[in-house]
């Protein structure tokens, strides 16, 4: 059975506070590295791996800058088999000005090779099988799901929806965004409040439950993220996610 670690980098929403950075995860498995979003939290990857000697790839979400703000980073890292990354339509047409002067070291002049690819809806295969889905936000959001042996998904910056559910479908893991306090919502702005995640992950069957993306602004202590088990029942398939919290599957 392929042994899987997921690292989460970072676990705040909208800005870096004390409690963390913004998001970023990193899944090793012993034939890829998977990063799924580049928030601040990205450059915690070169000290997990200062050299990654399997095929990299990055996951974009969406284009929110406290998603993508970590890319100037990217010089820091070594890919010994190159990194790709993955994201909406859209993706190679901003990333290729975004990661370049005058605010970052140019994709052309990092140490290692980059490819761009902006993913259609449906399931493919790239370094690994995934299937990928719009969620709901106010701006294109892609949900994610990857076949890696173990079944994990990604869904952040949504409010609840279908392709939520589909995605997240008898997983092994499902990674959540979870921006709102409890009984907390605000429709104009899609997001999830922890109940709505949990009633969520229990709808699609899925065996664990990682709880990321707090808004800094609402949750200003680790502190009242881990109070979420005083007002919603999970047990220990429930994960309050926090910085450089490592989980094996």
């Amino acid at each position: 059975m392929t042994s899987i670690t997921i690292t989460l980098l970072g676990t705040n929403g909208w800005y870096p506070t004390k409690t963390g950075n913004t998001l970023s995860i990193f899944i090793q498995t012993p034939e890829v590295a998977i990063i799924l979003d580049a928030g601040d939290g990205i450059h915690k990857v070169a000290d997990i791996c200062p050299e990654v000697q399997t095929p990299a790839c990055l996951f974009l979400s969406h284009f929110h800058v406290d998603h993508i703000s970590g890319l100037h980073t990217l010089a820091r890292f070594r890919f010994a088999k190159g990194l790709s990354i993955y994201g909406p339509p859209g993706t190679r047409d901003l990333l290729t000005s975004f990661i370049g002067y005058p605010f970052t070291v140019p994709v052309a002049e990092l140490p290692y090779h980059v490819t761009i690819t902006d993913l259609p809806e449906g399931r493919t295969v790239c370094e690994v099988p995934v299937t990928v889905a719009p969620l709901v936000h106010t701006q294109m959001v892609y949900g994610y799901r990857f076949e890696l042996g173990k079944i994990i998904a990604f869904c952040t910056d949504t409010g609840p929806c279908e392709n939520y559910i589909k995605l997240a479908q008898n997983t092994d893991l499902l990674i959540s965004e979870c921006s709102y306090l409890p009984g907390q919502e605000t429709p104009a702005w899609p997001h999830m409040n922890p109940e709505m995640a949990i009633d969520a992950a229990r709808k699609a069957g899925a065996k664990r439950l990682a709880l990321v993306h707090f808004a800094a602004d609402l949750y200003t202590s680790i502190t009242q993220r881990r109070d979420i088990r005083n007002v919603v029942i999970m047990g220990d398939d429930l994960i309050i996610g926090e910085d450089d919290m490592v989980i094996r599957l």
